[in-house]
């Protein structure tokens, strides 16, 4: 999803790389590509080793020390260590004790003790002072040296917003509707799981949004999208296999929904104010997309 940064705030923003990476620059770009900043680029230095593996839980590790530094929702790089295998980006779900974690899914190659756990995320702070003014599409450009020695070159697009949108669905709401529509699947999940659905769901209505051609945090209230972020959730949920039990026809299900979503998204387009060029004062009315019903029987 776009990075949103604050009007003349100081933010840290993260990138991870898709090859494992050895170091990095980064450059912040106007929105006509005019270099602003090069903040520092600064690897998570982080390593771990596998202790041992849960025989009947292949995502649950012990690791070697403590888990301090480990953080969850974070990826880190697995490395394995014996099997000559490539290393893997994976997501830590769930620290469980000091020294246990749960990752959302095993490696292709599985973990394996004396395998290592390392640090994949780059961070860099945007200032205050090349964020004063606020506009659209200034980009984040990390230049990333893997650990094979190739150079790439990788952007983020970053929107400078007075005000942030709020996910359209958060980790306990989706949660909590689990909770709700399937009570013997929540002691099943950990926590990467609704981290990772609700990530996803949000980013589902984001992207419809813009497709609009509006951003949401310009649009009405952030509660306005609830419904979509619900309706968006169901989607991801239907990958994971949990659909109502009425449901019969799953493709059916699955474009109905993707029917609803839309209709949801436009209501709230439809209805609601927009400050079309973000001066705090609404110019843009209720206009786009306006929604009717047309009564019709067949004669």
């Amino acid at each position: 999803m776009d990075v949103l940064l604050l009007e003349a705030r100081s933010t840290l923003v993260e990138f991870y790389p898709p090859e494992r990476p050895a170091s990095a620059t980064c450059a912040f770009l106007s929105p006509r590509g005019v270099s602003l900043l090069a903040p520092t680029a600064t690897l998570d230095t982080l390593s771990r080793s596998v202790s041992s593996v849960d025989e009947d839980d292949p995502t649950l590790l012990v690791v070697a020390g403590t888990t301090g530094s480990l953080v969850e929702g974070r990826r880190y790089w697995h490395v394995p260590t014996t099997t000559g295998s490539a290393a893997d980006l994976v997501r830590l779900s769930e620290i469980v004790t000091s020294q246990e974690v749960a990752f959302d899914d095993p490696p292709p190659s599985g973990f394996s003790t004396s395998d290592l756990l390392v640090g994949g995320r780059f961070t860099a702070t945007v200032t205050a002072a090349v964020t004063a003014t606020r506009d659209a599409n200034y980009r984040i450009q990390w230049t990333v040296t893997g650990t094979d020695g190739v150079e790439r070159i990788y952007q983020q697009l970053a929107h400078v917003v007075l005000t942030q949108y709020r996910a359209a669905v958060t980790p306990s709401q989706a949660r909590s509707y689990v909770a709700d529509m399937w009570s013997d699947q929540v002691a099943a999940k950990r926590r990467g799981f609704f981290v990772g659905i609700a990530e996803r769901a949000s980013e589902r209505v984001w992207r419809r949004i813009r497709a609009s051609g509006r951003f949401q945090h310009l649009l009405g209230d952030p509660n306005d999208f609830e419904a979509a972020g619900r309706t968006a959730l169901d989607i991801e949920l239907l990958a994971h296999q949990l659909v109502p039990p009425a449901v019969i026809d799953r493709l059916q299900y699955r474009t109905e929904l993707e029917r609803q979503l839309q209709h949801e998204i436009d209501e709230v387009i439809g209805s609601r104010p927009y400050d079309a060029d973000d001066t705090k004062d609404i110019t843009d009315g209720p206009t786009s997309r306006p929604l009717m019903s047309i009564s019709a029987r067949r004669v």
